[in-house]
């Protein structure tokens, strides 16, 4: 390679590309050749935005280290070896270590240095994979530019049909994780999971409908360290012959499932669900043998796990929004679960009585840790839960983060754990304001139009029930309860929640509201109805 003609076509196309101001172009590429010299290989993109940073000729530098990157890889890599068949290197009994030890850096750099002793491309790899994780910039960069110098012998040709469809998330130079983005087609699976650097793939995720054709291929050609699957299902069963691996970690999300207890495999250790709908083919309640369960509580979420058997369950966390969360201690109460220890709950709100009602269940004195994160809790409601210490008496850990706490908030959640996680803390009003949203769905962006309140006459606040007179185009009454369980307006719209109830709900969590009698507001509501029972209507709409 012409060090010297690459350095100077390299200055070239930043000047032409306007991404560099300087003097004397031909003394930095004379400069350039030279730092490359020395270095004894192709600079980073970070390297080389530090270079020509420093140099006395450059006065100014546009170009990220992305560009130079890119250029330096057009202009100072040298070409892709040949690929020779059966070249690769293998040393079975280091290969085994690696299966049975996958955490240890330590027997990557091992079997590196055998490989590069070999003149084998996977070493070199390896080694700067390890490097890279341990926060090496430079070595990120030079991963990067190593594995696209010998795609064709480590990828096998199929960098090209990957990209934006297949996201390959490295751990010391082999694949961990593969995230298809798009469908990819079943040879071309069976060919990457064919490849040297994916056989130690511990998670597979697929954002589609795994397909009969795909889901064999899989099964049969994903190496014995798969651990994990992440399943995206729209309305159908789960694909029974990757069930038929040994899993630890099976997340489903999507819209309907049908999931059968009996067809998951008997190493499952952690069970996500994350679905709209949930139901079992016999529809009995279900008996798992996960030591950890994660849910989204939606109704007919909470209707599966009614009655749920769950003789080996350590670990429970329930995602439950504003509407959900005092479904809790009813589910709580229903399951069976005798080694439970840790319950989570996120992203709903939390009432003084819920709570109340949860210390009351008999497993709460079985607790050694609970988390409430993302509840809405402020100091005032730490305060009034601090009480609650006689009933969680064998609780070690509260975690309280995502929440508003102040240091006062803080000190009385002390009084509950002798241990207390605080991760971060939002604004006062954020995490209501953010159950107001995710309720809204798709009324969210025509209500933040009118969340105005000028627009809502005379409204207050009557106990639990939010009320104002909308006076837009039109005039409507309506009204919303704090835990959004109750809500109604006189507008003809179909859609409930409507766009004004949403808004007085977002304006309720921005202002202060003043106190003020609603004069049976929710009686008008439902005249302005026809008399139509709208408590029914939203029990349909909310599937019960």
């Amino acid at each position: 390679m012409d060090r010297a003609a690459a350095a100077r076509k390299l200055v070239a196309e930043l000047v032409e590309g306007e991404q560099i101001e300087l003097r004397r172009a031909e003394i930095v590429g004379r400069d350039l050749a030279r730092f490359v010299e020395g270095l004894g290989r192709p600079p980073t993109g970070q390297e080389l935005e530090d270079w020509l940073g420093e140099h006395a000729q450059v006065s100014e530098l546009y170009a990220g280290p992305a560009l130079l990157d890119q250029l330096v890889d057009r202009y100072f890599a040298p070409p892709p070896p040949p690929v020779e068949a059966g070249a690769d290197a293998r040393n079975p009994e280091l290969e085994r270590q690696l299966r049975a030890e996958p955490e240890r850096g330590e027997l990557y750099l091992v079997y590196a240095d055998w490989l590069q002793e070999r003149a084998d491309p996977l070493g070199e790899l390896i080694a700067l994979g390890v490097a890279a994780g341990g926060g090496s910039a430079d070595a990120a960069g030079r991963f990067e530019r190593h594995l696209r110098h010998h795609e064709a012998r480590l990828l096998g040709g199929l960098a090209a049909q990957l990209a934006n469809h297949v996201t390959l998330r490295w751990r010391h130079g082999f694949v961990q994780e593969l995230d298809e983005a798009l469908a990819l087609p079943p040879p071309a699976w069976q060919a990457l999971l064919g490849l040297r650097v994916c056989e130690l793939v511990e998670s597979i995720a697929l954002h589609r409908v795994c397909p009969p054709e795909l889901d064999a291929v899989i099964a049969e050609h994903a190496p014995p360290s798969l651990r994990a699957l992440l399943l995206e299902v729209y309305g159908g069963r789960l694909p029974p012959r990757l069930l038929a691996r040994e899993l630890r970690r099976l997340a489903v999300t999507g819209d309907r499932v049908v999931l059968d207890p009996g067809a998951l495999p008997g190493s499952l250790e952690r069970l996500e669900l994350y679905v709209r709908e949930v139901t079992a083919p016999d529809g009995a309640p279900p008996r798992l043998l996960v030591r950890e369960l994660h849910a989204a509580l939606t109704p007919a979420v909470a209707a599966f796990l009614a009655g749920a058997r769950l003789p080996r369950l350590e670990r429970l966390t329930l995602s439950a929004d504003a509407a959900a969360t005092h479904r809790v201690p009813e589910l709580l109460a229903s399951l069976e679960a005798p080694a439970l220890a840790h319950l989570g709950l996120s992203d709903g709100a939390l009432e003084a009585r819920t709570f109340a009602e949860l210390t009351r269940l008999p497993l709460a004195a079985r607790l050694s840790s609970l988390a409430l994160t993302g509840m809405g809790l402020d100091d005032a409601a730490l305060q009034a839960l601090a009480g609650a210490r006689g009933e969680l008496a064998g609780l070690a850990e509260l975690d309280v983060s995502g929440n508003e706490l102040s240091q006062a908030g803080l000190a009385a959640a002390r009084a509950l754990a002798p241990r207390v996680v605080s991760r971060r803390q939002q604004r006062r009003g954020a995490a209501r304001e953010r159950n107001v949203r995710r309720w809204a769905g798709s009324r969210l962006a025509v209500a933040e139009e009118i969340a105005e309140p000028s627009l809502f006459r005379d409204a207050g606040v009557d106990g639990e029930l939010r009320w104002a007179r909308y006076r837009g185009q039109d005039a409507y009454e309506l009204y919303v309860s704090v835990d959004l369980e109750r809500y109604g307006c006189s507008c003809p719209s179909g859609i409930q929640p409507c766009k004004h109830v949403v808004a007085l709900a977002l304006i309720a969590e921005r202002t202060q509201l003043p106190p003020g009698p609603s004069g049976g507001i929710e009686q008008r509501v439902h005249r302005a109805l026809g008399g139509v029972d709208f408590d029914e209507i939203l029990d349909e709409q909310r599937g019960e």
